[in-house]
């Protein structure tokens, strides 16, 4: 790899060259780019937000933050970096990558303590499409079955024997899927066991 200081393009070139595309979907091979260089020894702050730039978000302040997530998520830092999970979360369920919904995530978001268990899907509806420029208002809540918050025990708790309950044991797979992207904010390593 070259050495970055003596040949490398100034990533605010790259973010304003990003930024003159006309769409979201040219953009994201920029935002590609960014995450790899982030990735293989980049400054992964410089990373996040040239990513948030480029998506047309703006850097949220620590005081920015809902009173909804809890304190160690309302950091400027990790605030950032929780941005941008979800966005990468809401590309995934978009494009139907996988078989996510934002019940999942809310109920992943509640047990990993990343927001209070008194949030309304209504009031995720908001905190979610706050972080995704162009999100319209509604998508969020009415995307999933929000019964899933309705279970007693978190997530983790769930059978993965499908034999024993089918529907538990493929949504604690989801959300077992969807917490390993949380990964990066938790205080806690998940790991795959389905």
């Amino acid at each position: 790899m070259a050495d970055n200081n003596v040949l490398g393009i100034p990533l605010s070139y790259i973010v304003e060259f990003a930024k003159s595309q006309p769409t979201q979907a040219k953009r994201q091979a920029f935002v590609n780019l960014i995450r790899f260089w982030a990735e293989n020894g980049g400054d992964e702050m410089a990373a996040v937000k040239a990513i948030l730039e480029i998506q047309g978000g703006q850097m949220i302040s620590a005081s920015c933050m809902p009173r909804e997530f809890l304190p160690m998520f309302r950091s400027e830092i990790i605030a950032t970096k929780l941005i941008a999970i979800i966005r990468k979360i809401d590309v995934t369920i978009s494009t139907k990558a996988e078989n996510w919904d934002w019940a999942h995530v809310m109920r992943v978001m509640i047990d990993e303590g990343i927001i209070l268990t008194s949030t309304t899907p209504n009031k995720f509806d908001q905190l979610i499409c706050a972080m995704i420029p162009g999100k319209g208002r509604d998508n969020v809540r009415k995307n999933g079955d929000y019964s899933i918050l309705d279970r007693k025990e978190p997530w983790t708790q769930w059978t993965k024997l499908s034999h024993l309950n089918p529907q538990e044991a493929q949504d604690r797979m989801i959300c077992n899927m969807i917490a390993k992207e949380f990964e990066p904010v938790l205080r806690r390593k998940i790991v795959i066991d389905y």
